[in-house]
């Protein structure tokens, strides 16, 4: 999901002046859910017209395919209404503490999964469980789960997203390169990945990186962008490698450890050592999202989330040739995975009204158009497994042949959850690793010395246990 992967910031004064203003005191449950007169029902109750507010901020095809759903929910349900709003995303904190401040909070929105636990532990979002354990809500996949320590289910993703290698296939019949494994098993090694990037990266002399003359300030073709925006774009590396941040089970952390520092460093030397992807300067040159910077020829294989097919779409209408492979390995396959959760709000007007839209978004049967756009994967295991509706959401052009086992096979096989699924620092420990990454990125600190730098903020924060200061 491409709202995913913006990695929104909520300034701890937003997360603190937002917990003094709703807290725990804003609705005596403690974070429990209401208790519906009638919460497994999506019959009309009466005559009355309802109106849900919805928070998001999704970008415009998103939206699009968003608003399809909501049109659906009201035609099936026409006695709810839903006000559906989506700002800015640097806005989405201040918007939703001026909400909280003025006691206008929506009945549900997105939420910014770095942020879920911090908002959980201020006692603002309903427990879902009871919801699940009923049958309200149909079961998810366990590796989309937001638990809190204590317990309570905040809810599940509402689409599960891994991070996969995208690539222009006819740069690699031009060079007459066969395409990027698509199967698990058969993954490039960090060292084949390494040398098919020296053979897709050109300069404006035609030359390579391992050939004399190779002029590194003049690329105008790039083998690879390996996207580290932020840290779960490379942690399936060091997961890989076996390090990582955490351990799946929360309770070590793994940043200092030599195999996650050598996965950072080689991802780092891809463009400080190998000239085979953009440094940052370089990435100020080439076009926006990673649709548009395949089609434009300037980047051969890029890796990012899967929801980046929405971006890639629009392309492939265009003539793009795109295609879908399995991240390289070091030492076993690995990806993270990822997908914000909807929230429902202990302060909602309507809760039992609240229940049925949450309901309805869950439901992959109701999310067609995301899953054409490409933008959506579903969090039901059924739909990863059935033949008839893998069809039924892989159906578009933007889903390339390969994509049953280079994207839904590989995400059953080798994901690992990103830590904010259940480790209530995550965010706070996110907000400390990536901008003390950024010397790295730019050839100013080894990955060692970067690391050692903000390894001792960085274990007091894990050591707290607490997703608020």
């Amino acid at each position: 999901m491409k709202l995913v992967k913006k990695g929104l910031a909520m300034s701890v004064a937003m997360i603190m002046m937002f917990a003094l203003i709703v807290g725990c005191s804003s609705n005596n449950n403690n974070g429990s859910a209401p208790s519906p007169s009638n919460k497994t029902s999506d019959s009309k109750k009466s005559d009355e017209i309802v109106t849900l507010k919805y928070l998001d901020w999704a970008p415009d095809e998103e939206r699009k395919s968003q608003q399809k759903s909501f049109d659906a929910f009201i035609e099936a349900h026409p006695n709810i209404k839903i006000d559906y709003q989506s700002v800015p995303e640097d806005e989405f904190p201040s918007k939703l503490t001026a909400m909280a401040a003025s006691k206008t909070l929506p009945d549900i929105s997105a939420m910014n999964e770095a942020q879920a636990l911090r908002w959980a532990e201020s006692g603002i979002l309903m427990d879902m469980s009871q919801y699940y354990k009923d049958g309200t809500i149909s079961p998810k996949m366990e590796s989309n789960k937001f638990v809190s320590p204590d317990g309570k289910l905040l809810g599940y993703s509402v689409a599960n997203e891994i991070i996969i290698l995208h690539y222009n296939k006819q740069l690699f019949d031009d060079a007459g390169i066969p395409y990027p494994p698509a199967e698990t098993e058969k993954a490039w090694t960090w060292d084949q990945m390494l040398e098919v990037a020296r053979m897709l990266t050109v300069d404006k002399n035609g030359k390579h990186p391992n050939e004399a003359g190779f002029d590194k300030g003049n690329i105008v073709q790039f083998g690879i962008d390996v996207n580290h925006a932020a840290d779960f774009f490379w942690t399936p590396f060091a997961i890989s490698n076996g390090g990582g941040e955490v351990s799946q089970d929360g309770k070590e952390l793994l940043i200092n450890k030599p195999e996650t520092i050598e996965a950072i460093q080689k991802v780092a030397d891809l463009s400080l050592k190998e000239f085979v992807s953009p440094t940052p300067a370089q990435a100020q040159g080439l076009p926006g999202d990673v649709g548009q910077k395949l089609a434009s020829g300037k980047i051969a294989m890029a890796t990012s989330g899967q929801w980046e097919l929405v971006n890639i779409g629009p392309q492939v209408e265009k003539g793009l040739r795109n295609g879908v492979g399995v991240l390289p390995i070091f030492k076993k396959p690995a990806t993270t995975n990822t997908g914000l959760p909807l929230v429902i709000y202990n302060t909602a007007k309507h809760p039992d009204e609240a229940i049925m839209l949450y309901k309805w978004l869950m439901d992959p049967n109701q999310n067609q158009a995301n899953f054409d756009s490409g933008v959506w994967m579903p969090t039901e295991l059924s739909w990863y497994t059935d033949p008839d509706l893998i069809a039924k959401w892989t159906a578009t052009p933007v889903h390339p042949p390969e994509y049953k086992t280079a994207v839904i096979d590989y995400a059953l096989k080798a994901t690992y959850p990103t830590p904010w699924f259940f480790l209530p620092t995550y965010s706070r420990l996110g907000e400390v690793l990536n901008p003390g990454l950024d010397p790295v990125w730019l050839g100013e600190k080894t990955a060692q010395e970067a690391i050692d730098a903000i390894y001792p903020r960085m274990k007091e924060i894990f050591d707290s246990g607490t997703a608020n200061p």
